[in-house]
Formats: C-alpha cells, structure tokens, sequence
C-alpha cells in the first residue's frame, strides 16, 4: 500500500468508533427515564401523553442505534476494500485533481 494505510485505519477507527456510540446509546436507555403506567395520576390526560413520548423516545434511540450500526459497517467495509484493492483506495482517498482552472502563463 502506497501511504494510504493511515487513512484506512482512520477509516476503521471511525466505524468502530460509531459501534461504541451506538452501544452506549443503548446502554444509557434514555427512555428509561421516562416512568411507565399511570405514572402515579390514573386517568389523567398527560397518562397517554406520557406514553407517546416514550414510545418515541425508543422509536429515536433504536433509529439512531441502526444508523450508527449502518455506518460502522460501511466504514469497515470500506477499510476492508481500500485493503484488498490498492486501485481502490488511490481512486477514492487519492489528491483530488484540480478542474476548471486556467493554466499558468
């Protein structure tokens, strides 16, 4: 590999780095925080309120936690390709080549 190995690791770092946020997301379980039942007023109208809000406070947590889930893979997918294919990583990590630009006099 040609210098891109760095950048490879940085690219496997990211991902795992995104599998341990996805994993302390769903350890803090912030819907947790958010009592169940009537929450001690039976009947009042804030019961199903509080239940909605929880109920989307899990719908968020387990989206967010997929999405992170999602993006480590792709990023150890991607650290696994530039690996095995040299071409691959000086196509997509290479110097960007300048367009447009006039030509020096």
């Amino acid at each position: 590999m040609t210098g891109y190995q760095v950048v490879i690791d940085k690219i496997r770092h990211s991902g795992q780095a995104a599998g341990r946020v996805a994993a302390g997301l769903r350890g803090a379980a912030c819907s947790a925080a958010a009592p169940g039942g009537d929450a001690g007023v039976p009947g009042a109208r804030a019961v199903g309120k509080l239940a909605s809000v929880k109920q989307a406070w899990q719908d968020r947590e387990r989206g967010y936690g997929g999405k992170l889930d999602e993006h480590a893979a792709n990023m150890s997918s991607a650290a696994d390709r530039y690996s095995r294919q040299e071409s691959a990583a000086v196509a997509d990590l290479g110097a960007p080549k300048p367009t447009g630009m006039a030509r020096p006099i």
